[in-house]
């Protein structure tokens, strides 16, 4: 070897030398390159590590605890719905939901033996629940929301004796729950297996309502089973707020009752409504829409809609979709949603209008005769055949005289009639709490014969509530009020968190104008249009209206009308108006006029209300109708004789005893005079009486059938104006046996009345 390189030349070594030189550095620099890349891999992994351990941590551990937990939402409960006197009228209670988790059903016979026992307990086609355990990406899979307890407790039963306690589950959630089935269902409405309000207040104040639902998370493995660690997190539900609404439930109830009373009667084409607002505050004290609906069942329909879908001739989607239409229909308030032509009620503001312009004065008269009046070419006649002659202004308006208002109108002009509709609200909406509100439909164009004719409340559409809201105004010194449901926001407890202050939008007419208005409507009870909306004891000022849908075709045997009244009580200081409306009226007497069909209801209705509000009586009136009888029990025959001798009373003495110790009729019940009081003086059986018909008799030859029959009339109605009341009921039917001495309620009505 050395010998080898011994040989090599000086030129040979020299190059061998460089070569090794550039080996060396050759291999360094490949070292220094892999020691950076090296570096420089460990420097992104560092930084990617905290950019995902410092920046986007939130973002993966949310992605980790979707893998690794199972989150079940809490329901939060409605708030309560109160009345205004905070009587509880919707309320939330705890029900379950059952879910099944796909993925841990072990195999078919699992999945057989699950549907076979779920179908059975809660009443569910087998095969859909099948259908469900099939599902294996989900492990939630609801068969049935909102089960009771005893359901509930008979689940559980059948989870644990089968072990199934990894693949059913239940748990809890919130079903609402109204207390009065149908009591003020168009006010209140109703919500969604969702807790979702869907109509009424339910809707409007849904996110009030309805609250933040909570929930739990709870730790799962990859197979969906609990972890062993705790992995667990709590957020509480907030339950949503509380109203305290502007409806008494008792006034609602005396309203849905008569209310009901004359649906039944008239069986209206397109529902009846009635409403009582303050006539200060514009709080709706009760308001009914007919025919209602059941609260906890909302998609049954009422019983003429039934007899529609039944009569229904289409596929079955067709049919699903004409029931839709129909539920729709029965649900819509139509106080709030449906224009129309008020008729003469309108009076009321025309009248308004024209004193408070000076267009009128009380004394003007007005001349109305059988040729009626023309306008525009127009020949307009009145309601009274034969016509009014002449009268003053305040006859005309308790005539309801359609010739005088045209001139009426005509006197306040084009200019003022429209600036007015404007103060009275027309043009805009109420601002009631409540969805779905309409506008006024008002006329193109407007001239004389759109005026003359408008003076009488025709050709026009508003809702109902904008005319109560004028109303209102025009009896209440003058102030525009805004209609309301809702007076305050409270705690489930009915603590008060807020209260809801809405005020006068303006003032429309001067307060001397409301007082004449109220004046003149009051006359119109005894020798006026509005006989039948008298209320024994309280002064009352009432307008009714007849308007006939000129929109609408006829089918020749039946003219379509609104049939309506409106009152105001006490009329001299008023408190509430009341507002009866019966559409298209085809009950079996035929009737239409508001006076007839609409009247009478404002008539029982305020009886009730006023006493229950307890407004004071102040009409005593001398009436040979309403003797009381007195407490002659204990007595003896001889000083209940002379009680009776001098309230204009008969009797008869039954037994040989001297004290009186009991009688008939009972102490306090009133009837007319020249009645009979039956004296017991030992306890003999009362003697039988067939009741006879007076059905059709005026108030006298009604009381004169039944005392001599040995019974008594208690007169109810318009049985004190005039010729022209007949008995159009009595509570106890002909041909019924009753003890001597009975009382026979009969319910009078005037037919003097056209309007």
């Amino acid at each position: 070897m050395k010998n080898f390189l011994s040989k090599i030349s000086k030129t040979e070594k020299n190059k061998l030398k460089k070569s090794e030189i550039l080996t060396r550095r050759s291999l360094n620099y490949r070292s220094l390159s892999g020691v950076v890349t090296v570096v420089v891999l460990l420097g992104l992994l560092i930084g990617r590590l905290a950019y995902l351990q410092l920046i986007v941590y939130a973002d993966y551990r949310e992605d980790a605890l979707d893998v690794y937990t199972t989150e079940y939402k809490i329901p939060a409960d409605r708030g309560v719905i109160f009345d205004r006197n905070l009587d509880v009228l919707a309320d939330s209670v705890t029900v379950e939901t059952v879910f099944i988790s796909p993925p841990h059903i072990d195999g078919e016979a699992e999945a057989e033996l699950i549907a076979e026992g779920l179908s059975n307990i809660l009443s569910i086609d087998k095969e859909s629940i099948l259908e469900k355990t099939k599902k294996k990406g989900t492990q939630y899979q609801i068969i049935k929301r909102n089960i009771e307890l005893e359901q509930a407790d008979e689940i559980r039963r059948f989870i644990l004796g089968n072990e199934l306690q990894k693949c059913v589950h239940l748990e809890e959630s919130s079903k609402r729950v109204y207390l009065y089935d149908t009591l003020a269902s168009h006010v209140i409405g109703f919500s969604g297996a969702d807790n979702q309000g869907l109509i009424g207040l339910e809707s409007f104040y849904d996110k009030k309502l309805k609250g933040i639902d909570g929930k739990v998370l709870r730790g799962k493995d990859g197979r969906g089973n609990d972890l062993s660690i705790r992995l667990e997190s709590y957020v509480s539900p907030v339950d949503g707020t509380s109203l305290v609404l502007t409806i008494d439930m008792t006034i609602q109830s005396i309203l849905e009752k008569y209310l009901k009373e004359a649906y039944i009667e008239h069986n209206p084409q397109n529902r009846a409504m009635g409403v009582i607002m303050d006539v200060n505050t514009g709080e709706i004290l009760a308001l009914s829409v007919l025919p209602d609906f059941n609260l906890n069942d909302p998609y049954v329909l009422d019983e003429k809609s039934q007899a529609l879908l039944d009569a229904f001739v289409g596929s079955e989607e067709d049919k699903s979709k004409y029931k839709i239409e129909l539920l729709n229909r029965m649900w819509n308030n139509k106080v709030v949603s449906e224009p129309y032509e008020t008729g003469s009620t309108f009076k009321v503001l025309t009248s308004s209008m024209a004193l408070d312009t000076n267009s009128v004065k009380l004394t003007d008269t007005f001349h109305c005769s059988s040729a009626g009046i023309v306008v525009g070419g127009a020949n307009i006649h009145c309601h009274k055949h034969g016509g009014h002659g002449t009268q003053t202004f305040v006859e005309a308006l308790q005539n309801s005289c359609n010739p005088s208002f045209v001139n009426i109108a005509l006197r306040i002009g084009t200019n003022n009639f429209v600036k007015y509709m404007g103060r009275f609200g027309f043009f805009e909406k109420t601002g009631i709490d409540y969805a779905g509100e309409a506008s006024t439909i008002w006329h193109k164009k407007f001239n004389e014969l759109e005026l003359a004719v408008s003076g009488f409340g025709q050709t026009f559409k508003v809702t109902p509530i904008a005319h109560i809201r004028a109303l209102a105004a025009a009896a209440n010194g003058g102030n525009l009020v805004t209609p309301h449901l809702v007076k305050a926001y409270a705690d489930s407890n009915g603590k008060i968190k807020e209260t809801l202050d809405y005020g006068v939008t303006r003032r429309v007419i001067s307060e001397a104008t409301s007082k004449q208005i109220l004046e003149i409507m009051y006359g119109g009870i005894t020798h006026g249009s509005t006989k039948n909306a008298s209320v024994e004891g309280y002064k009352i000022s009432a307008k009714t209206g007849t308007s006939q849908k000129r929109d609408q075709q006829s089918d020749g045997s039946f003219t379509p009308y609104v049939s309506s009244c409106i009152a105001y009580a006490p009329a001299d200081d008023p408190q509430i108006v009341i507002f009866i409306a019966i559409d298209e009226p085809k009950g079996q007497s035929h009737e239409f006029y508001g006076g007839l069909v609409a009247a009478p209801v404002i008539s029982k209705v305020l009886s009730e209300v006023l006493s229950y509000m307890k407004v004071p009586k102040t009409e005593v009136i001398e009436n040979k109708f309403m003797v009381t009888v007195d407490d002659l029990r204990g007595k003896t025959v001889e000083e209940a004789q002379k009680l009776l001798k001098a309230k204009k009373l008969e009797y008869k003495v039954v037994g040989d005893g001297d004290i009186v110790l009991s009688q008939l009729p009972l102490a306090g019940e009133t009837i007319s005079e020249g009645g009979k009081v039956i004296l017991y003086t030992s306890k003999n059986a009362p003697e039988g009486i067939s009741v006879p018909n007076v059905i059709g008799l005026d108030p006298e030859k009604a009381a004169q059938k039944l005392i001599k029959a040995g019974l008594n009339i208690k007169a109810v109605g318009a049985y004190d104006s005039g010729s022209g009341s007949k008995a159009v009921s009595q509570n106890i039917t002909a041909g019924s046996a009753v003890a001597e001495g009975a009382v026979i309620e009969v319910e009078f009505k005037n037919y003097e009345v056209t309007d």
